[in-house]
């Protein structure tokens, strides 16, 4: 009997997130013939029994384990999750002699960081679906597995990385989505995750989506997406989130998904929220949107100073943003708008001008982030690292190889939250990513508030669960 590949959901947070990039590999070993086995820590009330258990049934191959993001991204908590990874490790390292794996959106944006953080044998970045499969048929056969595409791996005291090959979407087989149980997901309030592309080719100086997933957009057929939502809905599954970068980039991809959508009957049966870019954005895709069952959008704005849009390599002006919302009013759409507020050159005159914008345009939900996470590999961490950017970095001194590093602009300082609360005062529509269940922030992490609301039936994208209980006072603002 084969020994089977054993994969690992990591993600314990509340309120849940469903595994989806863990379940497509998942779902590409299968589909090859490959036994796989996963432990979905979500759902385990004591993880390290459930591992023993399932470490005692099964003698793996290997095991692998997702890293779906590396910390909270909040300046204010600052809170890493690499040692709960390096706790995972561990414990899989006493129960079992088979190679430990990382994998996921976390560990490709910061593949040294992460494997030595956690005392993992190695990892894939990027795709992992075809990077596995070779993988497994190597251990099979004892084969060195450093010649790898997209293989992390330690040598001689240094972590190394093999070159990198994007998969092609078209040639993966048709997701089942039957391996992890995202019913269960959807009961708990989670929204069940689905990718129509891959990849994200803007400029920002400070994203790492692009690090992560790629720069060249790769896109699914409209035709498969609609087999998986169909698939998902048959399941009883109805409220989704589409994992894209920026669903409308290639805006025409996006409205063949909508209209797909639509013709299969789905826009009725279903709910969904994405991100979306300010451009291009135009009233077709917006009715295409509302009428395949497209529940919210939350669009990444960053500032709505057009100087300082200009410095985080942003493509759209703050007309557009008006422009925009305009549209989505007349159109009937919901939507949020997220501002990143201490990239390079922000100052109390730029933050300002962004926040009266917002109340300008009546923009009903808007969250800020104050300091930007330093990620390798950006245009903003590639300034780190070669100490053309000294200033404005926090933590100021080395606290640890998986502590997260934000970058604030040093004429902000770090009385910024203060200014922050100054100019949003008591307004509602304003929320600051500060710590879980904080007044007026939306740090989904752990947050008992919003574990509450959900409890009580609310469901959708957490923004906008937020949102409703501020409008229908289901919780004290």
């Amino acid at each position: 009997m084969k020994r089977p590949i054993l994969l690992i959901n990591t993600n314990v947070a509340r309120p849940p997130v469903s595994p989806v990039g863990l379940e497509y590999v998942a779902e590409a070993l299968v589909e090859a013939g490959v036994s796989v086995a996963v432990l979905d820590f979500s759902f385990e009330p004591d993880w390290k029994a459930s591992l023993r258990r399932q470490l005692r049934s099964d003698v793996p191959l290997a095991v692998g384990l997702s890293v779906r993001n590396t910390d909270d991204c909040s300046f204010v908590s600052r809170k890493s999750f690499l040692p709960w990874i390096a706790d995972v490790v561990a414990e899989v390292k006493k129960l079992t002699e088979a190679p430990v794996y990382l994998g996921g959106v976390g560990f490709s944006t910061m593949p040294e960081v992460v494997l030595a953080a956690t005392g993992a044998d190695g990892g894939i970045e990027g795709d992992g679906e075809e990077a596995l499969l070779a993988l497994t048929n190597s251990l099979r056969k004892g084969e060195d597995v450093t010649q790898l595409p997209n293989m992390v791996y330690r040598s001689s005291g240094h972590v190394v990385r093999s070159p990198r090959v994007d998969v092609d979407l078209r040639r993966l087989p048709k997701p089942r989505r039957r391996l992890f149980d995202n019913r269960r997901y959807e009961q708990l309030g989670a929204m069940v995750g689905i990718e129509t592309k891959r990849g994200c080719s803007q400029g920002c100086i400070f994203c790492a989506d692009p690090v992560a997933k790629g720069r060249t957009l790769r896109l699914r057929p409209p035709h498969i997406v609609v087999q998986e939502l169909q698939d998902l809905a048959e399941q009883g599954i109805s409220w989704l989130h589409l994992c894209d970068s920026e669903y409308n980039l290639p805006p025409e991809h996006a409205k063949d998904v909508c209209r797909a959508v639509i013709q299969q009957g789905l826009g009725n049966r279903i709910r969904w929220y994405c991100y979306c870019s300010p451009v291009p954005f135009d009233g077709e895709l917006a009715n295409l949107m509302k009428a395949a069952g497209c529940a919210g959008i939350n669009f990444g704005v960053d500032s709505l100073c057009d100087e300082q849009l200009y410095r985080l390599g942003r493509v759209h002006s703050s007309d557009d943003v008006g422009q925009m919302v305009r549209l989505l009013r007349r159109e009937g759409l919901n939507y949020m708008c997220d501002l990143l507020i201490g990239g390079p050159g922000e100052t109390p005159e730029t933050v300002r001008t962004t926040v009266d914008k917002a109340r300008e345009l009546d923009i009903p939900l808007v969250g800020i982030a104050v300091g930007v996470r330093v990620y390798p590999y950006t245009t903003l961490g590639n300034a780190v690292a070669t100490r053309s950017i000294k200033d404005g970095l926090y933590p100021e001194t080395n606290e640890g190889i998986h502590q997260p590093i934000f970058y604030l602009s040093p004429m902000l300082g770090e009385s910024a939250p203060d200014l922050i609360d100054q100019l949003v005062a008591d307004d509602p529509r304003f929320l600051v990513l500060s710590k879980p269940a904080e007044r007026g922030s939306y740090n989904y992490a752990d947050d008992e508030r919003l574990c509450q609301l959900i409890e009580q039936g609310a469901r959708g994208a957490y923004w906008d669960i937020i949102r409703r209980s501020h409008e229908f006072g289901l919780v004290q603002s």
